[in-house]
C-alpha cells in the first residue's frame, strides 16, 4: 500500500461517442484529503472513486479532475 506520495498522472480514453480525461495530482499531507472535480453527470461515481483510493493510499492530498 502506498502511504504517501507526490506526483502527477494523466490518462485519456476515447471511443466513437465520447472522450474522458483524468488527471491526478498528489502531495504529501498528514491525513488523506481527496478532492474530486467532475461533470455533474458523473457524480454517482464519486463514492466508488473515494473507496478505491482508500484501498491504495493512507495519507496525502489528492486532487482528481475528470473531464
Amino acid at each position: 500500500m502506498i502511504k504517501s506520495m507526490t506526483g502527477f498522472g494523466r490518462g485519456e480514453y476515447a471511443d466513437e461517442n465520447r472522450k474522458f480525461t483524468v488527471e491526478i495530482k498528489s502531495v504529501n499531507h498528514r491525513y488523506l484529503d481527496v478532492n474530486i472535480k467532475m461533470p455533474k453527470k458523473l457524480n454517482f461515481f464519486e463514492s466508488s472513486i473515494r473507496t478505491l483510493l482508500k484501498e491504495y493510499t493512507q495519507r496525502g492530498k489528492i486532487d482528481i479532475y475528470i473531464t
